[in-house]
């Protein structure tokens, strides 16, 4: 599939998709399928399994590597992760990101739990890695530097892979609502959280709070997810989840919110809105933008998209609709990279994209970028509603 966005600048190809640096290691020595209704693997062999990939990391450094922004899913399934590897003998365990914490909500979390993460451009800084681990991703992000040649020793996560990832033990479950719930499922039967213990009350509470982001307050989680709720519930700090929990609204958010109304384009059952430039720090409003969006009553779907940093084009995308498949829908309006990754990614009813502006970010012309920028997204989100030819992709990102 080749689809992309063009412009009068240039543009960037749409590949067809391509092993990642993940792919390309040794063969899996276990690798579960994702379950079905029919065939699924039972939770004790998921456990076992998993414990075996991590006994292969005995007094070895792991780092959990978080993709892009971390959020309360994936902070929490990597404090799970270290809590099971410890009692399996792993050596040393590191949580690293690249990308800004960049909601209220996110750096609560770490503070509040006293969550170690450590923020890193490169596998270098945090000493000598003997494996790579993934939590609520199955590939590592582009912007980790320094990857080449470390082992992927495990993936868990409830995203859909476009190709299947490697590594020594893959758990892929996209019938699920969260990558929490399957850490709870682990910690069941490997290191079962006991409520009198402070740091089992602290991942328990992480837990729940992932649960709960991921599901939009259990409105979208499924018998599992409930389940998994059901098996914390007791162990979690009350206090500290409320604390967690409280949804308060930010003065930059409202701005961008005022900025998504002003732009807003409705095409039948189909809105967008272009919110201009925003910061690092600011990049969670563009979502939380969408999310106030996507409740007017005549839309269904709607993409709220800006420039962050000078850097990206990053956009979210929210939807009711059932014939809308976030994942595939970004997929296509947008295309893949170089490497075969492709640009946006999602679940059932959200789902976002992060493109690469390149040289054009160095324009102290920001009207006139903004103007580019803007031309191009609106050309592709109008061409996959059926209101543009399928002419064309994005800015130039070399």
């Amino acid at each position: 599939m080749r689809i992309g966005i063009r412009s009068r600048i240039g543009m960037v190809s749409a590949l067809t998709p391509k092993p990642s640096p993940s792919q390309k290691m040794s063969d899996p020595v276990r690798r579960l399928p994702v379950p079905t209704a029919a065939a699924a693997v039972a939770p004790p062999e998921r456990a076992r399994a998993f414990a075996d990939a991590l006994a292969e990391a005995k007094g070895k450094h792991v780092l959990i590597a978080l993709r892009g922004h971390p959020d309360p899913d994936g902070i929490a399934s990597a404090m799970a992760q270290v809590h099971i590897g410890q009692r399996c003998g792993v050596g040393k365990m590191t949580i690293g990101y690249c990308h800004e914490l960049s909601h209220r909500e996110n750096r609560a979390l770490v503070k509040l739990l006293g969550v170690e993460l450590r923020k890193i451009k490169s596998v270098k800084e945090v000493g000598n890695v003997d494996f790579l681990s993934f939590v609520d991703a199955y590939d590592v992000d582009p912007d980790l530097a320094d990857v080449e040649g470390l082992e992927v020793l495990t993936i868990v996560d409830h995203h859909r892979a476009p190709v299947p990832p490697t590594a020594r033990f893959v758990d892929l479950r996209p019938d699920v609502g969260a990558t929490a719930t399957i850490f709870v499922e682990y910690l069941e039967q490997l290191a079962p959280l006991d409520s009198e213990n402070e740091d089992d009350r602290h991942i328990a509470t992480a837990l729940m709070h992932g649960l709960a982001t991921d599901t939009d307050d259990f409105m979208l989680a499924r018998a599992g997810d409930f389940r998994a709720a059901s098996e914390i519930i007791e162990v979690c700090d009350r206090d500290l989840l409320a604390d967690l929990s409280r949804r308060l609204i930010a003065p930059s958010a409202m701005d961008v919110m005022a900025r998504a109304l002003a732009s807003l384009v409705v095409r039948r059952n189909f809105a967008m809105a272009g919110i201009g430039f925003v910061s690092e720090g600011d990049r969670d409003t563009i979502a939380q933008a969408a999310d106030f969006l996507v409740r007017r009553e005549d839309i269904d779907t709607v993409v709220v998209y800006g420039v962050v940093g000078d850097r990206f084009i990053e956009g979210s995308l929210r939807t009711h609709s059932p014939s809308v498949d976030p994942s595939a829908w970004l997929e296509q309006a947008f295309g893949y990279d170089d490497k075969g990754r492709p640009y946006g990614g999602g679940r059932r009813d959200k789902g976002g994209f992060r493109i690469p502006i390149g040289f054009l970010g160095r324009s102290t012309d920001r009207a006139q970028l903004w103007t580019l920028v803007e031309h191009a997204m609106r050309s592709a989100l109008l061409r996959m509603v059926g209101d543009e030819p399928a002419t064309g992709v994005l800015v130039q990102t070399v």
